[in-house]
Formats: C-alpha cells, sequence, structure tokens
C-alpha cells in the first residue's frame, strides 16, 4: 500500500499541469498502464512537455497492447525525466507494467509534474531518441552544469604524461578484471539464475493475467453499454409505437364522430320531409272532403230543386 503523503505529492505535482485524468488515490496506489499513458499523453498535451518523444501510433493506448511497446514507451517517458532532472530513476518499467513498485511510479509521477511544469524540453527528446541514458557521464555535463565536471573534460583533452597513461591503463586492466570476476561469480550461479528466472516468470504470468483481465473488463464495459444502448432502442420503439396507435385512436374517433353528424343530418332531413308531405297530405285530404261536400250538397239541392219542380208540373196538371 503506497503511503497517503507520497500520493498526495503526486496529486500536488501533476495538478499544477493537468485536470484530468483524476488523480485518486485509488488509481494511484496501483496505476495501470492506460491511465499512465493517459497521464503522460495530457501533461504532452497541455505544456508541450515530451512532444515529439513518441511515434503516432504510441499516442492513442489502443495501440499500445503488446508487453514491448508497454515497456518501449514507458522507457522512453522515464529516461526523459531522468534526463531532465539529471540523475537515474529508481522505477522499472517492466515492474510498473505488472502492477509493482507503486511508490517508484509515484515518484516517477512526480518528477514528470515537475519537469513539465518548466514547459518543453526538446533537447531532451533528441538527446532520448538518440538513446542516451540519465546518469551517463555526457548527462553529468549536460544537466549538472558541474564546473568540476568541465574542468575534468578539459584535462582530459590536455595530453597526457607518460605516468598518467600507464596510471590510467592499470586502473582500466583492474576494472576489466573485476568486472569479470564479478560477471563470472554471477554466471556460475545457476540457482540465482533460476530464480531470476522464476521471478521473470511470476511477473509475465502476472502481466497477462492483469491484461486478460483489463480485456474482460473492457469487454464487460463494451456489452453493458451495447444492452444500454438496446434497450435506448427498445424503448423509443415503443414509445412510437404508442404513439401511432393514440394517433389512430384519435383518428378512428374524429371519423367516427363526423359519420355520426351525418347520420344525424341526413336523418333530420328526412324527418323534416315526411312531415311536410304529412301536411301536403292532410291538405289534399281536406280538400277532398271538402269537395264531396260541396258536391253532396250541390246534388241535394239540385234534387230539391228537381223534386220541387215535379210537384209543380204535378199540381199544373
Amino acid at each position: 500500500m503506497v503511503d497517503a503523503a507520497i500520493i498526495k505529492k503526486t496529486q500536488e505535482s501533476l495538478g499544477k499541469v493537468i485536470k484530468k485524468p483524476p488523480l485518486t488515490e485509488k488509481l494511484l496506489s496501483k496505476p495501470p498502464f492506460r491511465y499512465l499513458h493517459d497521464i503522460i499523453s495530457e501533461v504532452t498535451k497541455n505544456t508541450g512537455y515530451l512532444d515529439g518523444l513518441f511515434a503516432e501510433s504510441e499516442k492513442s493506448s489502443a495501440n499500445v497492447k503488446e508487453k514491448e511497446h508497454k515497456l518501449a514507451y514507458l522507457q522512453k517517458a522515464i529516461d526523459a525525466v531522468g534526463l531532465s532532472i539529471g540523475s537515474q530513476l529508481a522505477v522499472r518499467a517492466n515492474k510498473v507494467i505488472a502492477g509493482q513498485e507503486a511508490e517508484k511510479t509515484n515518484e516517477f509521477l512526480q518528477h514528470l509534474g515537475r519537469a513539465a511544469a518548466k514547459g518543453p524540453d526538446n533537447e531532451v527528446v533528441k538527446r532520448v531518441k538518440k538513446g542516451e541514458k540519465p546518469g551517463k557521464k555526457s548527462d553529468t555535463v549536460k544537466s549538472g552544469g558541474d564546473g568540476k565536471s568541465k574542468r575534468s573534460k578539459e584535462q582530459d583533452r590536455k595530453p597526457k604524461s607518460s605516468k598518467e597513461r600507464e596510471s590510467s591503463k592499470s586502473s582500466g586492466k583492474r576494472e576489466q578484471s573485476s568486472s569479470k570476476e564479478r560477471s563470472g561469480g554471477r554466471g556460475g550461479d545457476s540457482k540465482e539464475k533460476r530464480e531470476r528466472a522464476e521471478k521473470r516468470g511470476r511477473r509475465e504470468k502476472s502481466s497477462k493475467r492483469e491484461e486478460r483481465a483489463e480485456g474482460e473488463e473492457k469487454r464487460e464495459t463494451r456489452q453493458r453499454k451495447d444492452k444500454d444502448d438496446q434497450r435506448e432502442i427498445e424503448k423509443k420503439e415503443k414509445e412510437e409505437q404508442r404513439e401511432k396507435e393514440r394517433k389512430e385512436k384519435e383518428e378512428k374517433q374524429e371519423k367516427e364522430e363526423i359519420r355520426e353528424k351525418e347520420e344525424k343530418r341526413e336523418k333530420e332531413e328526412r324527418g323534416g320531409d315526411s312531415k311536410e308531405k304529412r301536411e301536403r297530405a292532410e291538405k289534399r285530404g281536406r280538400r277532398e272532403k271538402s269537395s264531396k261536400r260541396e258536391e253532396r250538397a250541390e246534388g241535394e239541392e239540385k234534387r230539391e230543386t228537381r223534386q220541387r219542380k215535379d210537384k209543380d208540373d204535378q199540381r199544373e196538371i
């Protein structure tokens, strides 16, 4: 577990140059590669520091998935920061990928924030691209600006005396012999080699497990997103279907109302015609009755007249 004070220093250092990704205690306690890639990319974007160091394909974390690509990416960033501060960093890229050395990773991020706060450094980018590593003699002269180192360099340019040459030769031989002894001792220790190989194998397995876990997490996230999208589509389709049914129902009701109104109007019109016909029939009936009464009255009158005439004729006879 990383000390809270170290995480706070990291948050303070990076917080001056970036606002995202979030510098949470959980992520900084065991920073995954994707998280570190996002931090370095954001630092470069905001400050210009390390601009031009990475290839175009390396700028997207989706293209940096293989272990060797991750190692190369982190190593370039670590070397650049080391050259900027003038000393080699303790953090190792293979440990970072394996999820180890979280404290040293935080120290690297702190130095990254402080170096980036000074702005772009094209010289460091050029030196890293040439393969230069922090901690070498040329780095000390370049970054430290130590007068003593410069003087020693100037002295090296001067012609040496025979004693100096002999002394340097003997010291070189001693260094070579001690180096051979050390390398021979290490080469003979097969047990130590096996332990290193086992540790390396465990680290690789751990790295593969983490990569698989990261891949599964991405796959699950993608599946959840797909499900959410599908549910959203189904929800919209249902809403559209309900809206369609509502409109159809309204149109049907409107047509029904129009039909009822037309039927009512037709009925009223038919009712008015029959009433008028009845009135005309009644008038005609009354006229016919009146005519018949008149005819009867006229017939009776004629009959009476004829009868009176017959009676008068009879009396005259």
